[in-house]
């Protein structure tokens, strides 16, 4: 028997962003999972990322995956903050 496993990191700005596309082939299954970085990541970051997180994407669905978020504009928090004190 033999089996065949197969994974792609793909990452590109999309006008605002940078995002990876994770895609892995497995068991006769196609699952892809998406990756925002923010910023520019570095070599460095991407393979942090690769090698700490790679195995907690959900690929198929299930729980939803832990990715980064880029933060929110300081100034929408800050009216945000103070729309909730009044």
């Amino acid at each position: 028997m033999q089996i065949s496993v197969s994974s792609t990191l793909t990452v590109y700005q999309d006008g605002q962003f940078w995002v990876g596309l994770a895609e892995h082939v497995g068991g006769g299954r196609y699952g892809v999972a998406r990756i925002v970085f923010g910023a520019e990541p570095s070599d460095e970051e991407i393979l942090q990322f690769v090698v700490g997180k790679w195995e907690k994407l959900s690929f198929f669905g299930g729980k939803p995956a832990e990715a980064s978020k880029p933060a929110k504009n300081p100034k929408r928090r800050a009216r945000e903050a103070a729309k909730a004190l009044k």
